[in-house]
């Protein structure tokens, strides 16, 4: 289901695919699959088949992960 027919948000937690991914992080969906494949930053996924998800307690993880310089 693309993620413009459906409200989500770092604090659901649920799986979501690439692009959903992307749109949660505002990243491009390409660097999400460059990142996979050259671990150029190690955001956990999950392989399911041929199909690849993230949940989004993992995606918020890695964000709070490379917090720079002050506090929010």
């Amino acid at each position: 289901m693309p993620a413009t027919t459906r409200n989500i948000s770092l604090d659901d937690n649920i799986i979501v695919d690439t692009s959903e991914a992307a749109i949660l992080i505002h990243t491009p969906e390409k660097s999400l699959i460059k990142w996979r494949s050259t671990g150029e930053h190690n955001i956990p996924y999950i392989k399911i088949g041929r199909n690849v998800r993230y949940r989004t307690k993992d995606l918020r993880n890695w964000i709070e992960a490379h917090i720079q310089g002050g506090t929010i």
